[in-house]
Formats: C-alpha cells, structure tokens, sequence
C-alpha cells in the first residue's frame, strides 16, 4: 500500500486525457449545496466527511467545523459525479467516495473513489457497478470496507491492503441501503427485499431473516458488544431491536408521536457505550411560527427504557452516527453537525447559504417585459429584487405578475406537485417515470406553456405537443416567461435562478443570490460573466484529468482576464444567443474576434501541501512546510510564495515544475493559524494550498504593531470640471482617527497624508513604495483613497490623482496594477479602503467610458488569496460615492469615522474589528443616502478577522 500512496508524486496524469474533457463551470460553495447524503468521521473523531449530490466531498475539522479538504472524483453532466455515499478510514488515512462514473456511457454506472485524505489525490479507482453505491462502511479494525449496492446487486467487501475483493454476495431481491459491522467483525445488512442478513467474521452468511417491522428495512446498527441489532424502516414507523446472533426480535422501542410514514424515525445508532439507543429521520415538530424542527429521540436502556425528543435541524435527517466521545454527529438535507452526547449543546452547525426558493404560492416569482429584471420571495425572507441591466440587487418587491395557469382559454390543472397535469381537462404525457411537475407559466401570446419538474424545463404548445425539454440541475419551483415571450426564467433548487431562450430552451444567464443580501455572480453557460465584489468565489471550472484521476478545481477568478465580461452579459437578453453578444461586446471594446484559447492551454499550476498535516498541533515557531508543484503543460514555475494566515512570508523564484517534494523553513506565530502555498506560472497564480495549524506552545510577549497609513484625497483637481467637495478632508480626517491609536492598539503610527496639489501620481507612487520597505511581518499597513476612479475600454481601473488627464490615462493616472503590486508584497497585514467613485461634476470627454467605473474588479483581484488585502469600498458595482454639506464629508468616510471614534466597537470588549466596522459602515452609509450606497467590506481566502482599534473608555 504504501507504493500506491507515493505513486501520484511521480505518475501524474497525461494532460492530453483531460484535454478530452471539457471545464464545466459549477457552483462552488463551502458548505454543500444539495443534499447531503453521508456523515462519517474517523476513530479520533477528529475529521468529519460529507458527501453529496452537488459533486463534491469535503472533510471538516470536527472541533471548529472549519472546511479542511475538498474530493473532487471526475465529473460529467447530469447524474455523473454524483455521490451517494461516503466514508473514512478509521486510522483517517482514506477517504473513498461511491459516485456516478464518467468513464461508462451509461447514467447507471457508479465506481468507488480512494482518496489519500490529507492531499485529495485519488490514489485508485475500484471497478464500475452496474448500480447506485448506496453505503460504505469501514470495519472497526480498518482491514475490509463493505459496500451496499442498488439494484438487487447486494453487497461486496474488499480488503483495504489491496482494495480487491474479499466477498461478494448478490442474492438479493432489491437494494441494500445500509451496512453495518460488529466489534466482533460480523457484518449485517438490510434490504428493501424484505431480508435482514448477517455474516460471520469472513462474510460468509449465517442467517437470512424476514423483517417484521415492515417491507423495506432501511438502517441498521450493532450495539457496542454485538449482542443487539437496531433496525428502521423504510415503509412503517416501527422501531425494532434484534438479537445479534439469531436475528430474532428482542423488543420494539416506544414511537409514541413518531408512529406514522410521515412522522417515522427510520434511522438508528447505539451510543458507544452501548447503553443508548438513538433514531432520527422525518420525525418533527413545528413552532407557533410555522417553522419545523426534526427531533432525535433517545432512549435508555438499549431502546427498553423511556425517551426524550430533541430538536436538532431544521431539516430532514440523512445520516446519523454516534463519535468515539459519544458527541452526536447528523446530516441533514443541506447541513451537518455534531451535539455533545448529552444534547445539551450544540458543537458545530453548518447549513448551506443558499436561498431557498421552494414557496407554497409560486408567483412569488416575477419578472418584468424584456426579461431583465425579476423579483424573488426566499422562504422567511423579504423580496429581493435584481436588475441585470444595472446589476443592482434591492430588497424590493416588484409590480410585475406572477405565473398564470389561465389564460383566455386555456386552462392549465392538477400541475402542482402531480405527475398528471392537464390541459383544458386533457391529460398530457409529456412527464417521465417517476417525473413530477412543480410549476407552470403560459407564454403571453398563448401559444406556449412551459412546465417546471424535478429534472426539466417543458415547452408544450397548446395541443399538448413537446415544442423543446432542457435538463435542469436543480428543482424548478417557480417559472415565468417574460411578457415579449422571448425568455423565460426559473428558480430553482440550490439558490439558482436562470434565463432560458423561448424558442428552444438554450440556456442563456444563470444568477446565484446570496443569502446575505449583498453579493451576487451572474454568469453565461461558456463562463462569461459579472459579480460583485466578493462574490467570484461562489464559481468555477471542474477540469477533469480523465477516468481515473481526481478532478482539478480553478476559482473564475484565474481567469479573470478572459471571462470577466460585464459588457457580453449586458447584451445577452437583447441578443437572446451569447455568440452574438460576445461578437458585439468584442467589436465595441476592440477585441479580439478570434478564438478563445481553451481552458485547459493555460492552466496556472497545481499546489499540494504534504506536510504538516490537515488541522496539526504545533509546538514551534518554526516550521518545515512540505509541498508538491505541478504546472500543466510543463509549464515553467515562476514564483512561490509561502503565506501565514494570508500574508507573505517567503517567496522563492526559478522553481522548476516538479511533482515532487520541496521543504521549506517558515516562522508561524503562537496561535492558531493558516498556512497556504501558491505557484504561479506565466498564466497566472494557483489556488492557495492550506493547512490549518492548531498551536499548542507557550504563548509569546504580545508586542504592539506599528501601523502605516498612505491616506490620499482629491477635491481640487488641475482640470476644475474634476472637481469635488469633500475627498481632501476625507483623507485628513482618515489620517487623524487613526493617529488617536498610537500607543494604543500601536506601538506608532506614521503616515504620509497626499491631499490635493500634493496628490501627484509620482508622490502616490512614492507612498506605495514606502508601504512596501517600512511594513514588517508584524506590522499593519493602510491604504486610503478618495477622489475619482475611472475606467477604459477594457475595463482597467485608475485613480485620478490632481494632475490627471482623461486623454493620457496611463502617463497622468494611477493604474490598478500599481496598487495591487504593492498589496501582494507588503508583508504585514494590509487593509485598503476605496472612496474613489464619487460622480460629482465629472463630465469625462472620453467616449470609452461610460457611466461610472465597475468596483467590484479592482475589490476581486485585491482579494485574491495571491494579494490578500481586506477591502472596505464605499459603493458597489457602478453605484456613485456621495458626498454633502450637511456631512462635511462623503457618507463613506463620515460613517468610517464615526465608526472608528467608537460606534463600531464590539459590546462585549473595547475593540473595533474589521468585521464590526464593516457592519457599522454598512448601516450607516445607508441610512444616510436612503439606500443610494451600498458599502462593502470584503476579505481574502485565509485572512482571518482581527482588531483595527481600541477604545478607551
């Protein structure tokens, strides 16, 4: 086994093999996006792993819930790459992943994924099934991992020294759903065939039972000893305990309550002292609000004695299993989390940031004439209204109509939650097996009605004729076609919401809200795409490296410079084809009109960080840090940088691409905290590789930082129609507020402070240089900007400093690269605040611009895991910064201000974080510009929050 862990540092996979495959743009979120299917956790409980339909596996930190590692098995469209089932080693060296394989042309074909746990390489790939890989299960001692198949296929056991088959028995009847070993290292599984079975220590059957409790046994658990076997159901409420060793029933615990299909209790466990018997599954309650609870039920005395009912998740149970210290880990639809053993406190609890569009009443959904703007009413929340036109998300409701299911004569029945819709009292055939429709809309020239299902859009003309189907991802809960007919759009499950082409249901936008009501990503099916700042995280490309090989996973933002293209999404519901969008985008800008250079031509490199291991104590301020680089296309590596908790600390140049181990000597601070590896090449830098360091030493003298602080602001400009009020006192009164913090939260703040005729670029230049030569590892730098931002044609950022000229913009004006340059090399932590889109009396002369400048590109690249600046913008997207007399500032720095004087002050301790700022700043700002700002405040990958003043009292 051991020349199999090593083999992938030396045999990475052909490039020619995934050229074959192409990129697909997923979502990409830290907690699950679908439902998660398994929990797992290994001996220690130190790690837990979840899996899910949404393609991906991750492995969690068990104390904090902190996103350790992501599992990435290849992945295809529709059902390939979905998993359902997951689990690790006992001694945490594995992870093995049951999902739909691509390498079979079939949608029925699944293999098994071995994973080596702490690098997510995958190390082999066990032969394809014929049927849904329902459960695996490692035994007790780790030597054979048993797998419960679909399909009447059974059950297969392999050893895990070899990963080859140990014992197959495929006598069954139907599918097994659940496995379960014995400390006595006997095997038992139940089976929708109606038969419990158990086998001995070599998996050799033994008994072959009947079920009482129901038709369809569904869970199945060993008590501590292997004397008792706890059974669920699938079809009937009933709770049974068997006898380990004849399989006969001993007793049936209390269901009081939980006694209909409904409200059953259909998954079982033993606490680990065996003296608890513990269900979950659809049993629930709900509040005075309407708001439902699932609930676990606990009984003493193996299932014998009385019970208490706790409310747990908001959702559905999937998975339940008890840790080595008797904490409670659960899965539910789209969350996971463990409660001591007592549940008396809840420990960590991750649920998906999505919003949920599934409402009772469908025309919640809305959309206007052309298409482009739409209203949505999340489940418990407040309308939210977005504009695609102007990219600009309010808490609206709009006047538009909902859905209709009559119009003038047509009629449209028994489509919600049915297999059997109508029309006009007809029956339509148009569904597949097992299909139900969930909403409906009819076009306004009423010669189409589109239907919303669990897997698909349907067209149908009047007669109920198929005109076009497009498979869905996600549930279609609400649909609506725009008033022009040209569009129709849907909200779907995972928080999507997306455009289709009337015609024939091409694909046209997808737009992801997030929850927090700020950030947003709006994207076409090739990747062209827009988004707020912050919020280029949520996607990305899936490349896959063949059949047999972990999948690759790049961020959007690497390839930023191709697909961000705000301008083809504005004309691709005027165009309704993203061909001819980009054509017009492309001959407006200037660009290029030949072909797009493909994904996988200029991959930046892969990182993987071998040692220290994923969520490791140290004692030591000094590290070894082991990695492994690999360039695609053995493309030369250019630079390295190692960074602790997102800021520099060694940079190494010339690197050859190598697969295999590279140390490096790094100092870490004694706390808590992230180191992360990234490569670049000549096409860009690659994701970070991180590893979260639990310190476990002395704790060091706490030494106050200096703060270093370039403040910079424009009001009286050389060419007067520039000119703006208020931006000079916004850069003194930035200054001032934080020189009160020498002495204080620093040991000294120094600062060079450019206001008007000192505002030169050559003086600003000077300032960023000086930034990057005083500023230590221990230290904190500022940046401050107020004034006018502009950009060109191809979307570059400057800043206009006093002497700025429209005509010559890279001679005259500050440009981005210079700002970013200085953020990814200072080395202390680096904060930039950006005020620099006021409108005021700018009138520009240059036809290329329009409207005011885009800021959420400057925010993203800012905040890439590569630069790592925590970026405080006082507008979003093209939204103008105001300023007024009645302030005698800008909202944005009036609201900083204040913020930093006290008002933002954490009420638990005298200490003003980035996070509490931001919150202040966020409130404020809109109150004092009734909503025409929207501030932001967004953070780098690996950058934890921290304190940025202290006030004293």
């Amino acid at each position: 086994m051991k020349k199999l862990a090593l083999l992938w540092m030396f045999c990475w996979p052909l490039w020619g093999i995934a050229q074959s495959d192409a990129p697909i743009l997923t979502l990409d979120m830290e907690m699950h996006t679908a439902i998660v299917k398994k929990v797992d956790a290994d001996v220690t409980g130190r790690y837990i792993l979840t899996c899910s339909r949404d393609k991906v596996a991750k492995l969690w930190d068990a104390k904090s819930g902190k996103l350790l590692k992501k599992y990435r098995p290849p992945i295809g469209k529709g059902d390939k790459g979905r998993q359902y089932s997951a689990a690790i080693s006992p001694n945490g060296k594995y992870v093995v992943i049951g999902a739909r394989s691509i390498s079979n042309s079939t949608n029925k074909a699944t293999s098994i994924y071995i994973f080596e746990t702490q690098t997510g390489i995958l190390l082999q790939k066990l032969n394809d099934f014929s049927s849904t890989i329902n459960d695996l299960e490692f035994s007790e001692d780790g030597q054979y991992l048993a797998v419960a198949l679909g399909g009447g296929r059974g059950i297969h056991v392999y050893t895990t020294d070899s990963w080859t088959i140990k014992k197959i028995d495929s006598d069954y009847g139907e599918r097994s759903l659940n496995v379960a070993f014995g400390a006595d290292g006997k095997l038992a599984s139940v089976c929708f065939d109606g038969y419990i079975r158990l086998y001995d220590e070599e998996f050799n059957l033994l008994i072959k039972k009947k079920a009482t409790g129901g038709k369809s046994p569904y869970s199945i658990a060993f008590s501590a000893d292997s004397k008792l076997l706890a059974i669920g159901y699938y079809d009937s409420p009933i709770l049974q305990v068997l006898d380990g060793k004849t399989l006969k029933v001993m007793y049936e615990p209390q269901n009081t309550l939980a006694n209909t299909l409904n409200q059953r209790l259909s998954m079982v466990t033993f606490s680990r002292d065996g003296q608890k018997l513990i269900a979950g599954g659809m049993y629930g309650k709900k509040e005075a609000k309407g708001k439902r609870w699932n609930l676990i039920r606990v009984w003493d005395n193996q299932g014998k004695g009385s019970f208490i009912d706790y409310a747990v998740t908001r959702t559905t149970f999937s998975d339940l299993k008890i840790l080595e210290n008797e904490n409670i880990l659960f899965a539910g639809y789209t969350s996971w989390g463990i409660y001591d053993g007592n549940l008396e406190k809840k420990i960590v609890d991750k649920s998906a940031k999505l919003n949920n569009y599934r409402k009772t009443d469908r025309s919640h959904f809305k959309i206007n004439k052309d298409g482009s703007e739409i209203s949505v009413t999340p489940v418990y929340q407040k309308p939210l209204m977005f504009n695609v036109n102007t990219r600009q998300l309010t808490e609206e409701k709009a006047v538009y109509s909902g859905f209709r299911d009559i119009s003038g004569e047509l009629k449209i029945t028994n489509w919600k939650n049915s297999s059997k819709p109508k029309i006009n009292k007809a029956d339509l055939s148009f569904l597949k097996k097992y299909e139900i429709c969930y909403s409906v809309d009819i076009a306004n020239h009423e010669k189409s009605i589109v239907f919303g299902t669990g897997w698909a859009l349907c067209a149908l003309n009047t007669e109920g004729n198929r005109q076009w189907r497009t498979t869905t991802l996600g549930i279609n809960w609400a649909v609506n076609i725009a008033a022009n007919n040209k569009v129709v759009a849907a909200c779907q499950g995972n928080g999507i919401i997306r455009w289709y082409r009337m015609t024939d249901g091409e694909l046209l936008l997808t737009l992801f809200l997030h929850p927090d009501r700020k950030r947003w990503v709006l994207w076409t099916p090739s990747g062209y795409y827009d988004a707020s700042a912050g919020a280029e995280e949520f996607i990305g490309w899936h490349v896959n490296q063949g059949p047999d090989a972990e999948a690759l996973y790049y961020p959007i933002s690497k390839f930023r410079s191709t697909y961000y293209r705000p301008d083809v999404i504005d004309r691709i519901l005027q165009t309704t084809d993203e061909a001819r969008a980009l054509e017009l985008a492309n001959r407006a800008a200037g660009r290029s009109t030949g072909r797009t250079r493909s994904i996988v031509e200029k991959l930046p490199p892969i990182v993987r960080i071998l040692s220290p291991t994923l969520g490791a104590e140290v004692q030591a301020n000094r590290i070894d840090v082991e990695y492994s680089i690999k360039s695609p296309n053995d493309e030369p590596v250019t630079a390295v940088k190692i960074l602790v908790d997102g800021r520099p600390v060694e940079h190494e140049r010339g690197l050859k691409p190598s697969g295999k181990r590279q140390t490096v000597s790094i100092r870490i601070p004694s706390r808590n905290c992230t180191v992360s590896v990234i490569a670049e090449n000549r096409f860009g830098a690659s994701p970070p590789a991180n590893v979260d360091l639990t310190w476990q030493g002395q704790l060091e003298l706490s030494i106050k930082p200096n703060l270093y602080i370039l403040s910079v602001g424009v009001a009286d400009y050389d060419d007067d129609q520039y000119d703006l009020d208020y931006a000079d006192d916004d850069a003194r009164a930035f200054t001032r507020v934080f020189q009160k913090q020498e002495g204080v939260l620093y040991n000294q703040v120094v600062a060079k402070t450019f206001t008007d005729k000192q505002a030169t670029k050559d003086n600003i230049l000077d300032g960023l240089e000086w930034l990057t030569n005083e500023t230590t590892q221990r230290d904190v730098a500022m940046i401050f900007f107020a004034g006018h931002g502009i950009q060109d044609n191809r979307g570059t950022f400057y800043y206009l400093p006093v002497n700025a000229n429209d005509k010559y913009k890279k001679r005259t004006c500050l440009m981005e690269a210079d700002i970013q340059e200085t953020v990814s090399v200072v080395t202390g932590k680096i904060i930039v605040f950006m005020d620099a889109c006021h409108s005021g009396s700018l009138m520009l002369a240059s036809s290329t611009r329009r409207g005011n400048p885009d800021i959420s590109r400057i925010v993203n690249e800012l905040i890439d895991a590569e630069n790592g600046a925590v970026v405080f913008s006082s507008s979003t997207g093209r939204q103008s910064s105001l300023e007024d007399a009645r302030w005698g500032h800008g909202a944005f720095t009036k609201a900083l201000v204040e913020g930093l004087e006290g008002r933002a002050k954490d009420p638990k301790d005298q200490k003003i974080t980035c996070k509490s700022l931001d919150l202040y700043i966020t409130n404020r700002v809109k109150q004092l510009t009734g909503g025409e700002m929207t501030p932001t405040t967004n953070y780098p990958p690996n950058v934890p929050d921290f304190p940025i003043a202290i006030i004293k009292e």
